[in-house]
């Protein structure tokens, strides 16, 4: 994963040297690419740098911290609040802070935090590829073919017919709408490879699917799905979380 972009905004320079310092020492995931003393001076480096982190003092100034929320309309970065005075928690997860840090910082703490900022930012972009990819099969440009292998020759069929494919040693049968099978000489990864722009999602070490012919998913350990063909698949453990991602967008 890319290092976290970070500014800080504080209006004691020694306490900003101090995270800066602790940052650099303890926790690598993070890149500085700007500092602010105070709310308004934040505001321009948050244009200019597009942070995805901010920490944030509290008591400062003419302006406390909480008042830059009311200046960026767009607010797409996590804020962890660093302050010397506890009562303002509350209103600082009311601004959906990552997190609350109090100082003098505790290192361990602060590695804690940033390492929450990083999960939180693997998920979000994986949300937003899934997202693309979602969007992607829900507005086709154009029907999507592709060739297989048969003893005859090659055979041209439109992805979107294709409600199935599971693998069968180093040969993949797959299932179209309508009953229709065939078997071909491809592995089930290679299938994977070629379809994963046309919808297609790996639930099983044996089974790939095409999400438009999703009918159901029935919770349980891994739990598994109906497809349009009335088949029931079972979703392994390992590709449950990743699944139930997808389907949520879909609704």
């Amino acid at each position: 994963m890319n290092r976290i972009k970070s500014i800080v905004v504080d209006d004691e320079q020694e306490s900003r040297e101090t995270l800066l310092r602790f940052l650099s020492k303890y926790c690598p995931d993070v890149e500085i690419v700007g500092q602010a003393d105070s709310v308004n001076e934040a505001v321009e480096v948050i244009r200019e740098t597009s942070p995805e982190l901010v920490f944030l003092d509290v008591n400062m100034p003419v302006e406390n911290g909480f008042k830059l929320f009311d200046k960026i309309s767009d607010i797409n970065f996590y804020t962890v609040f660093v302050t010397a005075y506890d009562q303002y928690a509350v209103e600082a997860f009311k601004h959906h802070a990552v997190d609350y840090l109090l100082k003098p910082i505790v290192i361990h703490e602060l590695m804690i935090t940033v390492n929450r900022v990083s999960k939180l930012l693997e998920d979000k972009n994986k949300i937003q590829q899934l997202s693309a990819l979602l969007q992607h099969i829900k507005t086709p440009v154009e029907q999507t073919k592709i060739a297989l292998p048969t003893l005859e020759g090659l055979v041209y069929v439109h992805t979107i017919d294709i409600v199935r494919l599971q693998a069968d040693d180093n040969y993949t049968s797959l299932y179209f709408k309508g009953g229709k099978k065939m078997m071909v000489s491809h592995t089930l990864a290679y299938f994977e490879e070629t379809l994963k722009e046309q919808g297609f999602v790996r639930i099983h070490h044996q089974h790939l699917i095409n999400l438009q012919h999703v009918e159901k998913y029935i919770r349980g350990r891994g739990g598994y799905i109906i497809m349009s063909d009335e088949t029931s698949l079972q979703v392994s453990q390992r590709k449950k979380d990743e699944f139930l991602r997808i389907i949520k967008r879909l609704k």
